[in-house]
């Protein structure tokens, strides 16, 4: 993965980490994501809460599955997306939207 792309993914990662401790939890991602209008949350059938931890998930670890994402989790999340986007230029775009950087 090159440079550029490693930048704006601990970027990202820098934003979403509210409390600059090295790892994202709920409480970093209520000021950095809106799960209002996730299908569930509107449905009724989750809570906001729920929908953050799930959203967590994509991104933990399977091996240690804790609802906090460190640096690396967050970075091999987004190495394994970067393998199919051959666009440095759209691949940061996309990560500027959705982080809005």
């Amino acid at each position: 993965m090159s440079q550029a792309r490693k930048d704006i993914i601990f970027k990202a990662f820098s934003k979403a980490d509210k409390t600059g401790d090295g790892k994202i939890t709920v409480e970093d991602l209520r000021g950095v994501y809106d799960v209002s209008q996730h299908a569930k949350v509107k449905s009724g059938e989750w809570t906001k809460d729920q929908a953050f931890a799930e959203f967590l998930k994509t991104f933990d670890s399977p091996n240690n599955p804790d609802g906090e994402i460190t640096k690396e989790e967050f970075l091999n999340y987004y190495s394994g997306l970067s393998a199919s986007i051959d666009s440095d230029e759209y691949f940061e775009q996309m990560i500027n939207t959705a982080w809005t950087l």
